[in-house]
């Protein structure tokens, strides 16, 4: 790595390879890239998916893309138990998520932290105003329905769960979901997949969360192509929700903004999800080794090492020194998702994702560097 001055600030979402890259004049495969959540444990599959048939992937280059992306629809709609009239399918979730706050037009929204940065944005392009419950470590970040107490004054409420980046699935997600007044509530469910084969997966289903709402609470889900495939730079993703509302979305939809090519990638990953889903054990079991080694560095404090899904979320000895530690590690060629600026998050929270351990081996012995570089400094 070069001259750290220009890039030391983290950007507004992790996976910032290519920025780094140019800016330290480092090529792109020597940065170890720990601050993306996509599945890389899956890279092989979807290697195959992509790659193996270029000329099928493309071969409808000619024609533009079917804006509803009706076959894929369909495709997702039989997996997620629903009709095709409650899916509309957009370039990524960030589509959908925009999307929706440009068709309901919320004057008031509540966040509930810690929060995608995305959906402050949205708020400040489309609300009047919104609020950030800022839920605390000490809690596992998980909000009580008392919370919630003056939600009728909102017209939306955001969650997320499993939450990125604080990893927590929301156990009391009933308890939160009837205590809800607001006419629509909002749940980002990209990370659900990973919850796979555990109570968690069928607790977060969009049905359920439908017979625990209020009978005048539409409930929306956020769902994405990219984490859970390992496709990030593919941009697929879906919204699931009501007929009604999901007709008031695609009312805005702009054309052919999901690509041919990308339509067809998401037919084949679902074709596929079983082979992602058959890697799950061995993530879990790389996420516990993981995590023990995080330990092990005493970079951390103790008691503030969250894991779950397939990243750590993990606040600093010293928050104060989480922009030093950011550089610190891309001396190294090391990149990790700095969390201070992440809506709703304690200073001095760090995520890393989950990978094998040849790949985190470099991380953990920087870790020991920087702690034993803060012990030097203190004595």
């Amino acid at each position: 790595m070069t001259d750290t001055t220009t890039h030391k600030q983290q950007g507004a979402h992790g996976g910032e390879v290519f920025r780094i890259a140019r800016e330290t004049g480092t090529a792109l495969n020597d940065i170890a890239d720990f601050s993306s959540n996509a599945n890389s444990l899956c890279r092989d599959i979807t290697e195959e998916i992509l790659f193996s048939n270029m000329q099928g992937a493309y071969s409808d280059y000619n024609h533009y893309p079917d804006t509803w992306s009706s076959e894929l629809a369909a495709a997702i709609a039989a997996h997620e138990s629903v009709s095709q009239q409650e899916i509309v399918v957009g370039h990524g979730s960030t589509e959908t998520i925009f999307l929706t706050f440009q068709q309901i037009r919320p004057k008031r929204v509540l966040l509930v932290g810690p929060m995608f940065s995305e959906y402050a944005k949205a708020c400040s392009v489309f609300a009047e105003e919104y609020d950030v419950l800022t839920c605390s470590s000490g809690t596992c970040f998980v909000p009580d329905s008392a919370d919630f107490a003056n939600s009728g004054k909102y017209d939306l409420v955001v969650l997320c769960s499993p939450n990125n980046p604080a990893t927590i699935t929301y156990p009391n997600m009933r308890e939160i979901i009837q205590a809800i007044q607001s006419p629509y509530i909002l749940i980002d469910s990209t990370y659900r997949e990973f919850m796979h084969g555990t109570p968690e997966y069928d607790a977060t289903r969009t049905a359920q969360y439908r017979e625990w709402s209020n009978q005048n609470t539409s409930i929306i889900t956020m769902h994405s192509f990219t984490k859970f495939f390992y496709c990030t730079g593919v941009r697929l993703g879906y919204s699931l929700s009501d007929p009604d509302t999901v007709s008031r979305l695609k009312q805005g939809k702009m054309p052919w903004t999901v690509t041919a090519s990308a339509q067809k990638s998401g037919l084949n990953f679902l074709l596929n999800i079983e082979r992602y889903r058959s890697r799950l054990p061995q993530m879990r079991t790389y996420r516990a080794m993981f995590t023990e080694e995080v330990r092990s560095t005493d970079a951390f404090a103790a008691g503030c090492i969250f894991s779950g899904v397939n990243f750590l979320f993990c606040k600093l000895k010293n928050p104060e020194h989480g922009a030093q530690f950011y550089e610190f590690l891309l001396t190294k060629s090391i990149l990790v998702r700095l969390c201070d600026n992440i809506p709703g998050t304690e200073k001095g929270f760090i995520r890393m994702q989950v990978k094998t351990p040849e790949e985190w081996k470099t991380l953990v012995t920087a870790l020991h560097d920087w702690a034993a570089s803060l012990n030097v400094s203190t004595r």
